[in-house]
């Protein structure tokens, strides 16, 4: 049947005039910010049009819904005034220069009456009284501006948020919705954060736990920071037993065990390219397996670690840029071909949760070859920082080249260590 229509992505329909459509349902917890139930987008009147007009279309649709959901309840107010009754009133709510029963009263009262049943209580409250109030710092606000934050910085992956989320239905679970979102930061103790410890150590290892409320005790200090409290970090110090960092937690892959990893993997790709790049960088997995085409110059034969369509990355310190052996440069050439400069290097493994697929095939391999379950494909990393170490490379290039955080602020000045300079030292690496 030539006028099949095929399977169209989620939330894309056919239209009886042949056209295409994006309908999706509004949430429910937006449809009263919204006003209205539905969303639809025109999408275009051929299939090529609506499938290349598609993921334009759904980003801002899926932007719309988040951007909804992160204005404060002042902000929304504002919002309110400001479009109904102009910036003079909405310049004097937010001087806190509205007089009572004054013209001005009057009209935020009648806009508030008009708005109820559409509003957020809360909302209204605030246009109403004429007087904005900020949101309460609680458990809730920590973890929704500290991952605001960390986006704004453009080098947040999906990694960190996913750790957030989990970490935030834990919390939800221990201390209830309305501890979440309505106690304030400051009636927060240490019986609470040392309740928290103790139920995450039912549920992950010491080591894993002290990374978990790590996050947590960035953003609880984050806040204190920015909004100026002088509160303690309830957060900081917890003492969890069993954890703490070891030479031996994890142990670099031999040299042999490596040639032979990579033997074994050479009828398997993309194993084999894999292991060879991570072994030659010394980079993270996730932030190989997320490379796009244009991250690789061959010609130069340097690998750019940079935020891009697929991923972003760990930190801000993880950006780089890092010479490649004549191995890894191969092997990442032959990946190249046919790929426009947006095209994934790893599409099976560009996608949610595609680091932890890429592992898991890596492990499989790496398990036929050595069997201490200190040595993981992590350890290709820690190979790289020994071998660093061994060959005299300085500390602070060691880490440049790694993507670590430089101990000092003086240490970010400037552009960094030229790529001549890191070659030499991996090179060195290398032999």
């Amino acid at each position: 049947m030539d006028d099949a229509v095929p399977k169209l992505p989620r939330y894309v329909f056919r239209r009886a005039n042949g056209s295409y459509r994006y309908k999706r349902n509004v949430p429910k917890d937006l449809v009263l910010l919204l006003g209205k139930k539905t969303v639809y987008r025109q999408l275009g009147s051929t299939l090529a049009k609506a499938m290349k007009e598609y993921p334009y279309v759904h980003a801002r649709i899926e932007s719309m819904f988040e951007v909804e959901r992160k204005k404060s309840d002042k902000d929304r107010a504002l919002e309110v005034i400001r479009g109904n009754l102009g910036d003079k009133v909405a310049d004097l709510v937010l001087a806190k220069a509205v007089v009572e029963y004054s013209d001005e009263d009057y009209d935020l009262n009648e806009l508030a009456e008009k708005q109820d049943g559409r509003l957020p209580q809360a909302v209204l409250e605030q246009i109403y009284q004429g007087e904005l109030r900020e949101d309460p710092l609680t458990l809730t606000r920590v973890l929704e501006d500290y991952i605001d934050y960390k986006t704004e910085a453009g080098v947040i992956d999906k990694n960190l948020s996913n750790r957030i989320e989990r970490l935030r239905r834990e919390m939800l679970h221990l201390y209830g919705k309305t501890k979440m979102e309505k106690v304030l930061l400051k009636d927060i103790s240490r019986s609470d954060a040392n309740a928290l410890r103790d139920l995450l150590l039912g549920k992950m290892a010491p080591n894993s736990v002290q990374r978990t409320i790590g996050i947590l005790k960035a953003a609880v200090n984050f806040t204190i920071t920015e909004q100026g409290l002088g509160i303690p970090n309830v957060f900081a110090s917890l003492r969890i037993k069993g954890a703490g960092a070891s030479r031996t937690d994890r142990l670099p892959i031999s040299d042999t065990d490596l040639e032979s990893l990579i033997a074994a993997a050479k009828g398997s790709e993309p194993a084999a390219s894999l292991l060879v790049v991570l072994a030659d960088t010394g980079a993270r997995l996730g932030e190989i397996v997320g490379l796009e085409a244009r991250d690789v110059d061959t010609e130069a034969r340097v690998l750019h670690i940079r935020p891009n369509g697929t991923r972003g990355l760990k930190t801000k310190s993880s950006q780089r840029s890092i010479p490649l052996s004549q191995r890894a440069t191969e092997a990442l050439k032959g990946r190249l071909v046919g790929l426009s400069d947006t095209s994934p290097i790893y599409e099976q493994y560009a996608r949610p949760r595609g680091r932890d697929a890429a592992s898991a095939m890596l492990m499989k391999r790496l398990r036929l070859i050595v069997e201490d379950p200190k040595v993981t494909i992590h350890s290709l990393r820690h190979r790289m920082k020994d071998k660093l170490r061994n060959t005299g490379c300085p500390e602070a290039l060691s880490k440049e080249i790694l993507g670590h955080a430089q101990g000092s602020t003086a240490a970010n000045y400037g552009a960094g260590y030229a790529i001549d300079v890191m070659r030499t030292a991996l090179e060195k690496a290398w032999h």
